[in-house]
C-alpha cells in the first residue's frame, strides 16, 4: 500500500476495500467517474512540482530519483539510500518500500532551506492545496518514519510547498503518532479484507464509509440507502440505521421515534423521504408541498429595479493570493435584458466589481426599492471576498446586507417547501417554473469552468473567433441561470399570495446589525492613500494602508461575525454545520425544567442534548453563545425577521464527562416559560473591544496629524518594515542592534533606540521569559523605565510577573497587575488604578491583558 491508499482509508475506508476486492477479482470494479476539475488540478499539480523542483537546482545539488515498475522497485530504494548516504542536498522522488508501505517523497531535503547550512535531512512536499491538510501533514510523516526505518537522523520538522507559494512548515512530533495510529488501522483493514474471501458488502459495520464518493453513491443507489434523502447526515444515518431503518422506503413508513434523534428531526426527515417517493404526474412533474409559509414572507415587495444575479468563477485561477478569479458578473432585469462583466485577470476582476457597483448605485437610486436575487451563497460570500482583496466597495457592500438587498431565494426554498427531489440545485427545480425551456450548451458550473479554460487557452493561441463562440456559450449558461432565478422569485410569490401571506417590504427585511460607524481618522487615511492599487503603493503607502486597516480592524471583524450570524438565521443547517463553534442538537432532554436556583433572580431550565459538534470547536461556561430555534418559536423576542429563525444568547453550553453537553438557559425579566427545544449552539458575540479599537485610533490620529511626514514611531517603523533606529543614527550591520550575550544585547539596545522597536523570537523553551526578566529588572531598577507586560491571558502576564521577582530579584513593591477575578494577587496586586502610577518618579512595571 502507498501513502494515497493512506489518504483514501482517512477519507472513506469502504471505497478502498471495495477496490481491493476488484484487484482481487472478487468483485467488478467500482465506478469512477472523470473529473475535469480534478484532471486540471493534477495538471496543475504537476506544474507545481516542476516548478520546485527548477528552483532548488539553481541552489542546490539534486539527485533525481526515477519512477520505477513494481519489479524494480529494489533499484529505486537502493538509488534513494545511495544518494542519501552520500549527503547529496537534495533527493526528488525519493523512493521507499518496507515491504508493506511503498512511498516517493516529492522532495528530501538537507538542512535548513532558507540558509543553506548543512544539517539534518527533512521532508518537503508540493502541493496544489491553499492550507494544509491532514492527509498530506500524514504522508510527509510516513517519509521521515522511512527515513527513521533507513537509520537517519531527521530534523524536527516537515514541510508542505502549498499552491499560494507559501511554505508551511509543522511539527513532526505532533504528526507521528497520527500517522502511526492510521497505518495501524490501514493493515488492520488489508489483512482482514485479504483473510476474508468474500467481497466486503455495502454497510460492512467494520469499514467507515464517506457515502458520497463514486463507489458509495452506486450502493446507496442500489440498495436504496436513506443517504437518499435531502439534507441526511451522516450521524442521523447511523441512528436511523441502528434503529433498523435503512432504506428511503422504510424511513418513508417509520412510525417509532429513533434513539439520539429528536422528534422533529426524524419527522422532517420522514416528510421529505414521502415526497421523494411520490411519483410525479404531468400536472406536477415535480411533487412538491409548503410546509413553512412563514419562510415565503422572506420575499420582499417586486421592483422594476430588481435584478437577478449569478456569478461565475474559476477557484484554479492563479494569480495573486488568494486564487481564484470571478470571471463573469451576469445578471439579467425583469425584462429578461441580459447585462454582464466580464473579467480575465485580477485587474479587470477588480474593475469589473467597480462597474458592477457603479450599475448598483445608479439602479437604486433609480428604483430604492429594488433588490439582488440569488441561489445560494456564493454570490454574497464572493462580494464580500472580492471587496476586502481589492478594497473597493466595502462600504457598499455592508450597506446591500445590511438592507437585505441581496436576497438568497435557496434558503427559502430550504427552509419553506419540501420538494421531491434529492438535490435542492436550481437546475433540479426547474421543472416547477422552467416549462418546456431546456438547457443546453454549457450544463453546470464546472462545465462553464472548462468552457472558461477553453475560452483563455484560445484567445492565447491567437483564434479570437473560436474564443468568442465559447465565450458566447458561458454567456448563455449564465443567462439562463439568471432568468431561471427570475422565474423561480416569481413562482415562490405565486405560493405566497396562495398561502394569503402579506408580502414583505424593504424595511421589514433591514438587519439589525449591531454597528459602529467607521473612525474618522481611518476614513481621513484612505483618503489620504486616494485610489492608489495595492500593487502600485510606495513601501511607505503600503504602511499607510495598513495602518488605517488596523483602525479598522475590530469594526471589519464585528460584521462579519454578524453577517455569518444571520446568515445561519436563515441558510440550511448543512450549510454552517462545520462552522467552528458551532454544535448541531440531535436530540435534548430536559433535566431541570424552569426553576429558580441560589440566588439568580430568573428562572432558568438545563438540558442535556447530543449532538455534532463541528471540527475544532471548544466549549467553555464563561462563554455565552446564541441557541437557534427553528418555528414554532419560544416566546422570547419581539421581532424576528420573516423566514428566519430565532436566537437568543441567555446561555451557557459546557461539555460533561460522558461525551454529551449541558445546555443551561435562563429568562429574560418576567419573560415566560417555553417547552420548545433548540435546533442547534453558535458562536457568541464578538468581544467587546472598544478600548482596543480607541487605542488604536488615538495612535493613527498622531500619525495623520504629522503626514505628509511619518513620524518616528515604533508601530509605524514594524508596518514600514525599518530597522530599529538608534538616537546615534549609526545602525551597526544594517540592524540597529548591538551585539553580545542575550540580556546585555537586548538591554543596551533598548537603552540607544529612538522611539522604535526591538523583536525578540524563540521557540519555546529556550529562555525567553528569564532573559526578559533580567532585562526588565535592569531597566526599572538601573534606569527607571516604566514597563508594561502585556499578553492575551493572564497566566502568561503573570508568569514573567513571577520572574521578575523570584529570577531577577525585583522588588515585589515595583510590580504591580489587578488579578484575573477569583485568582490569588500576583505578586503582588496593585492598589487602585494602575494607571495613576504613571507619571510618578522611578521605575515600575505593571501587568495586564490587552483587554
Amino acid at each position: 500500500y502507498s501513502a494515497t491508499d493512506l489518504t483514501a482509508a482517512s477519507v472513506c475506508e469502504w471505497a478502498l476495500m471495495r477496490r481491493l476486492d476488484w484487484m482481487l477479482g472478487r468483485a467488478d470494479e467500482p465506478p469512477r467517474v472523470e473529473d475535469d476539475m480534478l484532471k486540471r488540478t493534477g495538471l496543475l499539480g504537476d506544474v507545481h512540482e516542476k516548478r520546485v523542483l527548477a528552483e532548488l537546482k539553481t541552489t542546490r545539488t539534486v539527485v533525481e530519483i526515477e519512477r520505477p515498475s513494481f519489479d524494480q522497485i529494489g533499484v529505486a530504494t537502493r538509488q534513494t539510500d545511495d544518494a542519501l548516504r552520500s549527503g547529496v542536498d537534495v533527493v526528488f522522488q525519493a523512493a521507499f518500500f518496507d515491504g508493506r508501505f511503498l512511498g516517493y517523497a516529492d522532495f528530501i531535503i538537507r538542512g535548513d532551506l532558507a540558509s543553506g547550512d548543512d544539517g539534518l535531512y527533512e521532508v518537503y512536499d508540493t502541493k496544489l492545496a491553499r492550507k494544509a491538510k491532514i492527509t498530506a501533514l500524514l504522508q510527509l510523516a510516513a517519509y521521515s518514519d522511512q527515513l527513521t526505518r533507513l537509520g537517519f537522523e531527521t530534523g524536527e520538522r516537515v514541510h508542505l510547498w502549498l499552491g499560494t507559494g507559501e511554505l508551511s512548515s509543522h511539527e513532526l512530533r505532533d504528526i507521528l503518532p497520527v500517522y502511526r495510529k492510521r497505518r495501524a488501522r490501514l493493515q488492520e483493514i488489508i489483512d482482514g479484507r485479504l483473510a476474508d474471501p468474500t467481497a466486503t458488502e455495502w454497510g460492512d459495520p467494520r469499514y467507515s464509509a464517506c457515502g458520497r464518493c463514486d463507489a458509495c453513491e452506486e450502493q446507496v443507489q442500489a440498495h436504496r440507502d436513506v443517504l437518499l434523502v435531502a439534507g441526511m447526515r451522516l450521524t442521523q444515518r447511523a441512528k436511523l440505521h441502528a434503529a433498523g431503518v435503512t432504506t428511503i422506503e422504510q424511513l418513508a413508513a417509520r412510525t417509532g421515534h429513533v434513539g439520539g434523534m429528536s422528534d422533529a428531526t426524524l419527522d422532517a426527515l420522514r416528510q421529505q423521504a414521502v415526497i421523494q417517493l411520490t411519483p410525479p404526474s404531468p400536472r406536477e412533474p415535480l411533487p412538491w408541498r409548503v410546509v413553512n409559509p412563514t419562510a415565503l414572507a422572506a420575499i420582499p415587495e417586486p421592483s422594476a429595479g430588481d435584478i437577478f444575479f449569478d456569478f461565475e468563477g474559476d477557484p484554479l485561477h492563479q494569480e495573486g493570493n488568494p486564487w481564484g478569479l470571478d470571471y463573469l458578473f451576469g445578471m439579467v432585469e425583469p425584462d429578461d435584458t441580459f447585462v454582464a462583466f466580464w473579467a480575465d485577470d485580477l485587474a479587470q476582476e477588480r474593475q469589473a466589481l467597480i462597474d458592477f457597483l457603479d450599475y448598483l448605485r445608479e439602479r437604486r437610486r433609480a428604483h430604492p426599492g429594488m433588490h439582488i436575487y440569488h441561489y445560494a451563497s456564493y454570490e454574497r460570500s464572493h462580494l464580500l471576498t472580492l471587496a476586502a482583496r481589492h478594497g473597493v466597495g466595502e462600504e457598499e457592500i455592508d450597506d446591500l446586507l445590511r438592507n437585505n438587498v441581496l436576497v438568497d431565494l435557496y434558503p427559502i426554498v430550504r427552509q419553506g417547501l419540501r420538494i421531491g427531489s434529492r438535490s435542492y440545485s436550481l437546475k433540479k427545480l426547474e421543472p416547477l417554473y422552467m416549462g418546456e425551456h431546456e438547457r443546453s450548451g454549457v450544463a453546470n458550473a464546472a462545465d462553464s469552468i472548462t468552457e472558461y479554460v477553453k475560452y483563455t487557452e484560445l484567445q492565447q493561441a491567437g483564434e479570437p473567433d473560436a474564443a468568442a463562440a465559447v465565450r458566447a456559450d458561458i454567456e448563455r449558461y449564465n443567462e439562463y441561470d439568471c432568468v431561471s432565478t427570475s422565474r423561480l422569485r416569481d413562482w415562490l410569490l405565486a405560493r405566497a399570495v396562495e398561502q394569503n401571506l402579506p408580502i414583505a417590504a424593504a424595511t421589514d427585511l433591514e438587519l439589525d446589525v449591531p454597528q459602529r460607524e467607521p473612525d474618522p481618522v481611518y476614513l481621513a487615511l484612505l483618503d489620504y492613500l486616494g485610489d492608489t492599487v495595492p500593487d502600485d503603493r510606495t513601501p511607505d503607502q503600503t504602511a499607510l494602508a495598513l495602518a488605517s486597516a488596523a483602525i479598522d480592524y475590530h469594526r471589519r471583524e464585528n460584521k462579519s461575525f454578524w453577517w455569518d450570524h444571520f446568515f445561519r438565521l436563515r441558510a440550511p443547517v448543512e450549510e454552517w454545520a462545520d462552522t467552528r463553534g458551532v454544535f448541531v442538537i440531535d436530540a435534548a432532554e430536559v433535566v431541570r425544567d424552569w426553576s429558580i436556583v441560589g440566588n439568580d433572580r430568573n428562572r432558568s431550565r438545563q438540558l442535556v442534548v447530543t449532538g455534532s459538534a463541528a471540527p475544532g470547536s471548544t466549549f467553555s461556561a464563561s462563554d455565552k453563545p446564541f441557541v437557534l430555534y427553528d418555528q414554532p418559536f419560544p416566546p422570547v423576542a419581539a421581532k424576528v425577521e420573516p423566514g428566519a429563525r430565532l436566537a437568543h444568547a441567555r446561555v451557557t453550553f459546557v461539555e460533561l464527562d460522558d461525551g454529551t453537553y449541558l445546555l443551561t438557559e435562563k429568562l429574560a425579566n418576567k419573560g415566560e416559560t417555553y417547552s420548545e427545544l433548540p435546533l442547534a449552539v453558535t458562536p457568541p458575540s464578538p468581544p467587546q473591544t472598544e478600548v482596543l479599537a480607541s487605542a488604536i485610533a488615538e495612535w493613527g490620529a498622531r500619525v495623520l496629524g504629522e503626514l505628509p511626514e511619518l513620524i518616528p514611531d515604533a508601530a509605524l517603523d514594524i508596518l514600514r518594515r525599518t530597522p530599529p533606529r538608534l538616537r546615534s543614527g549609526v545602525a551597526p550591520e544594517g540592524t540597529g542592534l548591538v551585539r553580545g550575550a542575550p540580556a546585555t544585547a537586548i538591554r543596551d539596545s533598548l537603552l540607544a533606540l529612538d522611539r522604535s522597536y526591538i523583536a525578540v523570537q524563540g521557540p519555546p523553551g529556550t529562555g525567553k521569559t528569564t532573559v526578559g526578566s533580567k532585562v526588565i529588572a535592569a531597566l526599572v531598577t538601573d534606569h527607571g523605565w516604566k514597563v508594561g507586560v502585556v499578553a492575551q491571558s493572564h497566566a502568561t502576564v503573570e508568569h514573567m510577573l513571577r520572574a521578575l521577582v523570584e529570577k531577577a530579584g525585583l522588588d515585589p513593591a515595583l510590580v504591580g497587575k489587578v488579578p484575573k477575578r477569583g485568582s490569588d494577587p500576583v505578586p503582588v496586586p496593585w492598589t487602585g488604578n494602575p494607571a495613576t502610577g504613571l507619571h510618578d518618579a522611578g521605575g515600575f512595571v505593571i501587568g495586564g491583558t490587552v483587554w
